[in-house]
């Protein structure tokens, strides 16, 4: 089972952000010098913009991100790069499982009243079919 969080539109920007930085990140290593030059140019600004974007979310969507730090200065929170340049591909949004338990003879039996098919038409049914279709060839 998850934990849904209530998340605005600044969450999702910021998410996509913080991906896009992750994959340029990634990039970063294999590049050539003209290209790291570009990617790093892309990688600074794109820093700021999401340093900026994160003091605007809420507390509650900041801890619905793996992938940022507190600042140094109070009530301030910054992204963690060191943590982004080792994990490029790990998720960024925190994602908490738990197990639900339950007896496994009542789930079987769930699922067995689940999977009964509805009994068929009888011949009453099929009467009050073959009456229905009558009429309707009698009015042609």
């Amino acid at each position: 089972m998850y934990e849904q969080m209530n998340t605005g539109p600044l969450y999702d920007e910021v998410v996509q952000w913080i991906s896009t930085y992750r994959s340029l990140t990634a990039r970063m290593g294999g590049a050539k010098y003209s290209t790291q030059k570009k990617l790093d140019n892309t990688l600074e600004s794109l820093g700021e913009r999401i340093d900026e974007r994160l003091n605007e979310l809420t507390d509650q969507e900041l801890s619905a991100l793996s992938c940022w730090k507190s600042s140094i200065l109070p009530n301030t929170v910054e992204l963690d790069r060191e943590a982004l340049m080792e994990q490029p591909y790990c998720s960024i949004r925190k994602i908490m499982r738990w197990d639900e338990e339950y007896d496994v003879a009542e789930r079987r039996e769930q699922l067995r009243e689940q999977d009964k098919t509805p009994e068929p038409v009888g011949s009453k049914g099929s009467e009050q079919l073959r009456k229905f279709l009558d009429s309707f060839n009698d009015d042609l």
